[in-house]
């Protein structure tokens, strides 16, 4: 992921990487701390610091290993699904990721825990991705080849194998991300009606 190659980035995609970068770079830089970022319910009601409605989204912890995982992940697969599934509808691809933050949010409700739900995100946007690739081979590490489909799954089982402490985040991600395809791709299909969460032109 180099300069050149997030010039090519459709909008929504290029724009949250971007932020992304500069707010972790900021962060190990001690510009400001990640605490400044979280997601805490007290914080925004009592002192009405609402940036971090959504900033939260933006950080993944201290610069390594697994925060590298979760951008790359979200910078691939979001910008496959904004280039392809959503060619030239930047508009509807930020209000599903505005719908998706909204989503964690409340999930987060059952998980007190979690203050940076951008891991979430990242596994909320493979989850669509993979529901729209269901039959794409992917190559994993030259050595394994899944469906499209079986990413979110095979992703979570290596985030477990890991003992990595965000697994709870992914799990938020599918669910966040199940009950957008529920409501815009399978209710419709059952019922014949229009998509509950697309956007109103």
């Amino acid at each position: 992921m180099d300069i050149d190659s997030i010039k090519n980035y459709p909008p929504v995609t290029r724009t949250f990487v971007i932020i992304s970068i500069l707010f972790n770079i900021a962060s190990f830089a001690k510009l400001f701390s990640g605490l400044d970022l979280l997601f805490n319910f007290e914080l925004i009601i009592k002192h009405n610091q609402l940036w971090r409605i959504v900033t939260h989204l933006f950080y993944f912890g201290q610069i390594g290993l697994k925060a590298f995982f979760y951008l790359f992940f979200f910078s691939r697969y979001s910008k496959a699904l904004e280039s392809f599934s959503f060619q030239n509808k930047a508009y509807e691809y930020l209000y599903i990721l505005i719908l998706g933050n909204s989503f964690l949010i409340i999930l987060k409700l059952f998980s007190r825990e979690a203050t940076f739900l951008g891991p979430g995100m990242t596994f909320m946007v493979v989850y669509l991705w993979g529901k729209k690739n269901a039959q794409q081979q992917i190559n994993l590490i030259n050595l394994i080849h899944i469906k499209g489909s079986s990413l979110p799954m095979i992703l979570m089982l290596s985030s477990w194998i890991l003992k990595q402490k965000t697994l709870k985040l992914d799990l938020m991600g599918v669910i966040a991300g199940h009950f957008y395809y529920f409501f815009n791709e399978i209710y419709p299909r059952l019922n014949g009606g229009q998509k509950l969460l697309s956007i109103i032109y």
